[in-house]
Formats: C-alpha cells, structure tokens, sequence
C-alpha cells in the first residue's frame, strides 16, 4: 500500500503494484501476438500452426524482443523491490545506465550524422531520461498512465506510416495496457502503478523512441522522439532544476511537478491531469506532422513547441506556482 506522506498528494492509502498487471498484460499479449505472426499460415482457407516456428534461426524481430522485454523486465523487477523495499538511488541509476549501454551495444540508438560517441551519449542519456521522467511524473492520479499511453498511440501512428510493424505492435500494445490501467487510475484512483510500472514504461516508451525511422537528411525529424515525450521532460527537467536550486536531491519526493504547480494555481485534480494530457495531445500532432515535414517546416514547428514550452515555464514558476518551492 501506498501510504499518505508530506510529499503526497493523496489522503488515503492506496495500493501501488498496479504495475504488476500492466507488465503481465503487456508481455504477455506482445510475445502471443509475435507467435501468432509467426507461426500462423492460412492457406485456402485452412489454418496452420508451425509449432517451434517461432524460434526458427534468422528470426531477428524474436530475438529483439526477448532482449527488449528482458531488459525491460530487470528495471520492473527493479522498481517492484522499490516498491516493497527501497533501493538507495545510486544503485538505481546504475542499474539504468548498465541497461542503456545495453541497448547501444544491442544496435539500437540514435542514428545521426554525429561520430559514433556522440550517438552513444545522447542514446545512454535518452534512456536513462526517459526512464526517470516516466517515474517522476507518477505523481498524481492518472497522469503517468494517460502520458504513455498518448505517446505510445503517437509513436504507433509514426512507426506504421513508416513500414515499421514490429515498433507500432510494441506501441500499440502499450498504449493498450496504459489506457486500460487508467480506467481505475484516474481520479479517485483505486489503484496506483508504482516504480514496477512507471520504469518499465519508461524504458519501453525510450526503447520505441530509439526504433522510429527517420529521414537523416531532414535534421529536425531526430527530434521527433524528444516532441513526443514533451510532457516528461518539461516535467522532469522543471523538477530537476527546482530541486538543485533549492539545494534537495533532485531523487527526493516533493510537490513541485507540472500538476501539482497547477492545483496550486487553482485547478483540480481532474483539470491538471486532463490540460496535460491535452497538451500531450497537442505534442502528438506536432510529432507526426514534423516525421512527414521538412527541414524548414520542421525548424518552425519545433520553434513553436520550444515558445510553447517555455511560455508554459514562465506560468507556472510564478510565486503562486511554486509558493512550495521552499
């Protein structure tokens, strides 16, 4: 049970292994799906079923899989003994940045014109981000649930326009789970996802973000990933800063996310959540209109999400926003 605390927002104990339901569902679906593509035939109208066909040798979509859901499941694992025990932090995000070289190493990263160490930085920095944000923005009713699973609908709009159908069945099976899990999440929440959920849905969405196709040629379309998942790192990086300002460990809880600055500003529970779950909305449809634009349309929409972005900062570091701050 998740217990009411100083930096808590609700007033009730709740339980929080809601994440354990959300991995199951999610796993277990994905890894059906994948043998149901492989190992299915019709045939005249006959259905056939290749047993073992699934772990036929060149099989490369498997075999990412098992390395994508097993890394994703050591940070779930992660987060459940978290969530029972406590993990100090630093083993955390050693944890974390072990599993992004993972990944880098796997093939999978940031593939731009940069030299080789670069695109290693900003893949390690972009998983371990992704992952965090994805944890820090748990922090009221349904707000992490309804940020991935928009994200996640956004990038399976993007991976299927590009010919990508292993990268939009992972999102759309995520978006699945996410908003399925948000039918008890929203507020009054009867069930919260904890660090068990909330990592192994960051990394997913940061792993997804990796997979989509861009064109090299048209700069901005890198920036895609980083449009998509505007909410978590405005939220998290306003977090971040606020905390080593104010001289906190920025691993420590507080009220000083994006809902909480709004409640202060008079919104309800309900409203917070649901005006940033529209503003990821609105970060959705500038993604997929920058994945089809380029370059000089691009430099424009992301001039606009950036103005809109720091409009956002300047409302919501007023006194009266972050009268907590302290």
């Amino acid at each position: 049970m998740d217990h009411p605390g100083k930096h808590k927002s609700h007033t009730e104990a709740v339980p929080y292994l809601g994440g354990l339901a959300m991995v199951l569902a999610f796993t277990v679906t994905v890894i059906l799906a994948v043998v149901i593509r492989q190992d299915l035939s019709f045939n005249d109208g006959a259905v056939a079923f290749n047993v073992g066909g699934l772990f036929e040798s060149g099989s490369n979509t498997v075999a990412e899989l098992i390395v994508v859901l097993g890394l994703a499941l050591c940070l779930g694992v992660m987060g459940l003994v978290d969530d029972l025990r406590g993990i100090r932090p630093s083993i955390r995000l050693m944890v974390e940045l072990i599993i992004a070289v993972a990944v880098f190493a796997y093939g999978v990263k940031f593939e731009t014109n940069f030299p080789i160490a670069i695109n290693f930085v900003i893949t390690v920095i972009w998983v371990v981000g992704i992952t965090n944000a994805l944890n820090l923005l748990d922090n009221i009713d349904g707000l992490a649930a309804g940020v991935t699973g928009i994200a996640a609908l956004v990038f399976y709009f993007i991976a299927h326009s590009n010919g990508q159908p292993f990268t939009a069945l992972l999102a759309i099976g995520l978006a699945g789970s996410s908003f399925g899990f948000l039918r008890s999440n929203f507020h009054p929440a009867k069930i919260y996802m904890g660090d068990a959920g909330s990592l192994y849905l960051g990394f997913l969405l940061a792993y997804i973000g990796l997979k989509i196709k861009v064109d090299q040629k048209e700069t901005t379309q890198i920036l895609v990933p980083f449009v998509v998942m505007g909410v978590a790192l405005l939220d998290t990086s306003m977090v971040v800063i606020s905390r080593i300002r104010r001289g906190v460990s920025p691993f420590s809880g507080g009220k000083d996310h994006l809902s909480h600055r709004l409640m202060r500003l008079g919104l309800s529970v309900r409203r917070s959540v649901t005006f940033i779950l529209l503003g990821s909305c609105m970060l959705g449809i500038v993604a997929v209109a920058l994945s089809r634009s380029d370059s000089k349309v691009g430099y424009w929409l992301f001039f606009a999400v950036l103005t809109a972005g720091i409009a956002t900062t300047v409302l919501l570091t007023t006194k009266r926003a972050a009268e907590l701050d302290q």
